[in-house]
């Protein structure tokens, strides 16, 4: 029997909660070495300084799993290219029609907190980059952590986004014994 690895958060003494928007879209496309998910479930309001600002207040009170809030998102399960060299999010084309068609300014919020980046689009390809790794340090991202990316914010002067961090807790000892770094090497749980 295979059993999908399940995320949560490290601290156990924390409340863990599902996310859910209260619809089932599953809508899932994977790209080389990066399991994504994306579902647009509206179009996201423009950019506003009081919207970004009330997204890190909410998250400086409600530490734990926060519900989406009916905006496009997408999701991804940190990979090596995530936590090394080139430390970039290749963003999904789902996401294309949301997002503008040039180098522009990026926020990230989770926690109470924001992190600075370049969000590169493009016709063919759309990623997080130049900022991505302090995020990843920060956070201490490890491989197969799962983190959901909504889109809360997009203007000519930038976007934002709200992310969530859900930890994959899975033995060292399995792990490290059965690889799971690729779909091609998943980890099975009997």
């Amino acid at each position: 029997m295979v059993t999908p690895p399940v995320y949560r958060r490290r601290n156990p003494s924390e409340e863990s909660r599902g996310i859910s928007s209260g619809k089932d879209h599953g809508v899932a496309s994977s790209t080389g070495e990066t399991s994504q998910a994306a579902i647009s479930a509206g179009p996201p309001d423009k950019l506003d300084p009081e919207s970004a600002k009330a997204c890190l207040e909410v998250e400086k009170t409600h530490p734990r799993i926060l519900p989406l809030l009916g905006k496009a998102y997408f999701a991804c399960v940190v990979c090596k290219s995530h936590v090394q060299q080139p430390f970039q999010v290749v963003v999904p084309r789902s996401m294309v029609p949301f997002l503008p068609s040039k180098p522009t300014p990026a926020t990230l919020t989770w926690q109470g907190r924001s992190w600075e980046m370049r969000f590169t689009g493009g016709r063919h390809i759309q990623r997080l980059e130049a900022g991505w790794r302090g995020f990843a340090l920060d956070n201490a991202l490890r491989l197969g952590d799962g983190c959901v990316f909504e889109l809360v914010g997009c203007d000519g002067e930038g976007i934002v986004f709200r992310v969530q961090v859900l930890r994959a807790e899975i033995p060292a000892s399995i792990r490290e014994r059965a690889g799971g770094y690729t779909p091609s090497s998943a980890i099975v749980l009997d």
